[in-house]
């Protein structure tokens, strides 16, 4: 039943989950939506490789939301396809495997004594002053170091984050920080100094659920089809190898332009969302952009990502969901065995591995040919005692060039220049990953496209 008898028409930029979780939105409650996809195939960074029997997504995409209506709208799309997995990850310190987050035990038995002493001096220290003065940071440094001491921020922090992000942790913004190590609370650490069940028990209090996720047993992928297929069913409009070049403003709504093969088509819009790179976004707007404008947004950078996809003639490695590499002479910052996420992801009787390494566009690592990224990642696995030499049988790469959003320590001076322009134009929005530049997985990517959905429901209601 339509339920807009306006007929608003939305046209939405990027085909990833939330530009396709906001187009199913508004499809739902009657409004004609065209979506429009520069790749030929739908998802953006939740896709599926298919190659020789093996299935890779990019990059880990576990699905995991307190929110019921996500949950439930996940489950939906993906049926019968729907498994849950309990959660494994590992760490590799000091030439060994321990569990993410690590218990205080095993943080001791691993590092060298001497650390050890300097280490839980300081822990102490900073948990006794937390007792009294709630413990802040602006950069990633400052915020992990009032929480775990400088020792234990330098070894179980800020290596790793330094490796991922291709800068110094003081210049990295304490938001990071906050959200992706947030959960290594003083409790849990401390509770994990006397058992193994205490710590779990923590950290499970503070974390309700977050030693399982939902997946698809033929990979991420499976998930923004499914989006694609209900959409077209509520009447949407869903073009894939269709890239947006411009975006012009109109007396009342917007003109679209996107390539159709060799030639420009043009498409008229009441409402716009956006899930481009803003600097894309700003290079292509119509008035132009001020000056000011575009040159903080071109500050504002991304990290890319290259996926080295390698099959293995094992049948398997580990039992780990992923682990992470701080050392700073592997490559790689952390590794998934496909395999142990679904079955259907590997070829029968064997395994493979997906190795994520970041950098920066047009830096030394990007400029990489494949062989030679392929030869140094199978170098790094044996030194790490993942695989050997003779166990890899074939592989691919993988390029990302907008996968990570980057929190620098100015990030959010910089970001409020463009959304103040954007939120000055009327019905035009931003959403998702790339185009809010804002971390999150794929299930915080479903609810914001849909959140983006029912304001734009309820705005167009007054």
């Amino acid at each position: 039943m339509v339920k807009n008898n306006k007929k608003t028409h939305v046209v939405i930029a990027g085909a990833g989950v939330a530009g396709l979780s906001a187009a199913w939105k508004l499809c739902e409650e009657g409004y004609p939506v065209t979506v429009l996809e520069r790749e030929s195939e739908v998802g953006g960074l939740s896709k599926t490789v298919s190659y020789k029997g093996f299935l890779f997504d990019y990059s880990a995409h576990r699905f995991n939301s307190d929110n019921p209506e996500i949950v439930s709208r996940f489950k939906k799309i993906v049926g019968k396809r729907l498994i849950r997995r309990q959660k494994k990850a590992l760490i590799y310190h000091w030439g060994k495997y321990v569990i993410y987050p690590p218990l205080a035990l095993e943080i001791v038995r691993t590092m060298p004594p001497w650390l050890v002493v300097r280490s839980g001096m300081e822990f102490l220290a900073v948990a006794l002053k937390s007792f009294f003065v709630a413990p802040k940071g602006k950069s990633f440094s400052d915020w992990t170091r009032a929480r775990f001491g400088k020792t234990l921020s330098m070894h179980l922090n800020e290596k790793y984050a330094e490796k991922l992000w291709k800068m110094p942790v003081h210049k990295l913004s304490g938001d990071w920080a906050s959200t992706r190590v947030g959960g290594f609370k003083l409790k849990d650490f401390l509770l994990g100094l006397f058992s193994k069940l205490g710590y779990q028990r923590a950290y499970s209090q503070s974390h309700p659920d977050s030693d399982w996720f939902y997946y698809s047993d033929e990979g991420i992928g499976h998930f923004p089809k499914g989006l694609v297929r209900e959409i077209k069913k509520l009447g949407g409009d869903v073009r894939v190898s269709s890239p947006v070049v411009g975006v012009q403003k109109k007396a009342k709504g917007y003109t679209v332009s996107f390539l159709n093969k060799s030639s420009i088509r043009t498409i008229a819009a009441d409402i716009v969302i956006s899930t481009m790179p803003l600097d894309h976004l700003s290079n292509i707007l119509k008035p132009s952009v001020p000056s000011d404008v575009k040159k903080a947004v071109s500050s504002l950078g991304y990290l890319a990502v290259i996926m080295v996809n390698v099959l293995i003639k094992k049948k398997e490695i580990n039992d780990a969901s992923w682990i992470y590499y701080p050392d700073g002479d592997l490559i790689f910052n952390y590794i998934m065995e496909f395999r142990n996420w679904s079955k259907k992801m590997a070829s029968p009787g064997k395994t493979s591995l997906c190795v994520n390494i970041t950098c920066r566009v047009g830096d030394e690592t990007w400029k990489m040919k494949d062989a030679d990224l392929t030869k140094r990642v199978i170098s790094d696995l044996e030194k790490v005692r993942m695989v050997k030499k003779d166990d890899v049988y074939d592989g691919f790469v993988v390029r990302l060039p907008y996968a990570y959003p980057v929190y620098d320590i100015h990030y959010k001076r910089k970001l409020k220049k463009i959304q103040e322009y954007i939120s000055a134009l009327p019905d035009f929005y931003v959403t998702g990953r790339t185009g809010n530049f804002k971390y999150i997985n794929s299930d915080k990517a479903m609810e914001d496209g849909i959140d983006l959905a029912e304001k734009i429901i309820r705005t167009q209601k007054r």
